[in-house]
């Protein structure tokens, strides 16, 4: 490619867009789409928490715009091709919509953007997810105690358009690894499915039988030792998950405080709008014996022994569960926070110890299978981001990168 430089151009995507056609267009606000006309039904709304880097994750939590809101708002309607961005906060996420996601819906806190068909959308979201790409929309978005992202901001982003058929090759290398990737989440989503059915049958999160308050089944906030390195692992709460049972990215940092943790904790976010949001993980990601570092809004419940680890994931998500924890959360509007004590003062019908032995069997193989589908897309993830900049400045010819996905595929 570094022999055809002269049929790449350089141009912001204001520039494309008035070169080719396409728009750029902010989610309704208040005035337009009021909360009162969320439903559960409908189609999901697509605000900042739902866009991901790569893909829209929504869940049980995500609001819904039913047929007469999207009937009156058409324009607001995403389609196929279209690539969505988080417009507060966390700036320099954004997703392509695909085929399945058509019809869904924009929130007010996100921005669309739509190109022309005579680009391959795809390899232009492949583009803006690039680490270079998503490091200019942290420099350039507005504001100093919340990103913010207007179109402005993303009419001067930088973009790198070759020939169409390069775009193609491009995209389609790409595509398989992303396409592999789809198919281990929806794995994934079946095995979740099987997890919370196995989980409904134990009927441990009623309110009649013999109840006894949730500290006997776990610790809330147990000891840790400090973490051996001087830059632990660390979590923050944007990465804690929202729909997934597993966390899938985390860091490191150097330690000054914060919530300590395990493998087999599962981390329960106790502030809004995180724990209304259902952000819960369960942590496996760490190396035996590693204790790691995480937001001081985390709640912590380990399992007692008897007690299988997983369990305590699927009763953070349970709606009796999460309809109490919300109702007893205290302070100020915008800041309401749930204590651990009352956490531990929940109530569980208790459950025959043999019961909860068995369903540790089933489950914990099924959480250790959702753990190498999620090892496997962080590898495939990795390719993919490598072979983006190599194949962008022509360092790497597409016939090669073909052999480098074939490689992990």
């Amino acid at each position: 490619m570094r022999n055809h430089p002269e049929d790449w151009k350089s141009m912001t995507l204001g520039e494309l867009l008035a070169a080719t056609g396409g728009s750029i267009k902010t989610g309704p606000f208040g005035t337009i789409l009021k909360a009162s006309e969320y439903s559960t039904e409908g189609v999901p709304i697509i605000s900042v928490g739902e866009v991901g880097y790569g893909s829209l994750r929504v869940s049980e939590s995500t609001p819904r715009a039913p047929h007469q809101v999207v009937e009156r708002l058409p324009e607001y309607r995403l389609r196929s091709g279209d690539i969505v961005f988080g417009r507060k906060g966390a700036v320099d996420r954004s997703a392509w919509v695909t085929p399945r996601e058509d019809g869904w819906f924009l929130g007010s806190d996100g921005i669309r953007l739509r190109l022309a068909p005579t680009l391959d959308t795809r390899f232009i979201a492949y583009q803006i997810q690039s680490s270079s790409a998503r490091q200019w929309l942290l420099q350039h978005a507005t504001g100093s105690t919340m990103l913010s992202l207007s179109r402005r901001v993303l009419e001067n982003l930088p973009v790198i358009v070759p020939p169409i058929a390069v775009q193609h090759a491009i995209s389609d290398v790409l595509a398989a690894l992303d396409d592999k990737i789809a198919a281990n989440r929806k794995l994934a989503a079946t095995a979740e499915s099987l997890l919370s059915a196995r989980f409904a049958e134990l009927s441990i999160d009623v309110d009649h039988g013999d109840q006894i308050s949730l500290d006997n089944y776990f610790e809330l906030n147990p000891k840790c030792s400090k973490p051996i390195s001087d830059e632990p692992t660390y979590l923050d709460m944007q990465k804690l998950p929202a729909s997934e049972i597993l966390v899938s990215e985390w860091g490191r940092r150097p330690g000054k405080g914060g919530t300590r943790f395990t493998n087999g904790d599962v981390l329960l976010a106790r502030i809004t709008p995180c724990l209304e949001n259902g952000k819960v993980g369960y942590v496996d990601f760490l190396d035996d014996g590693e204790v790691a570092l995480g937001s001081t809004e985390y709640i912590v419940l380990r399992a007692r022994s008897g007690v299988p680890r997983e369990l305590a994931y699927f009763l953070a998500k349970s709606p009796r569960f999460r309809s109490t924890a919300i109702q007893h959360m205290v302070g100020t509007s915008g800041r309401q926070r749930l204590s651990a004590a009352d956490v531990a003062g929940f109530t569980v019908r208790q459950v025959d110890s043999d019961v909860l032995e068995e369903w540790g069997r089933l489950s914990s193989p099924l959480v250790k299978h959702l753990g190498s589908l999620r090892n496997e897309n962080r590898t495939l993830a990795a390719v993919r981001d490598t072979l983006l900049p190599r194949l962008m400045s022509g360092e790497l010819r597409v016939r090669d990168a073909e052999k480098s996905v074939e490689a992990v595929l």
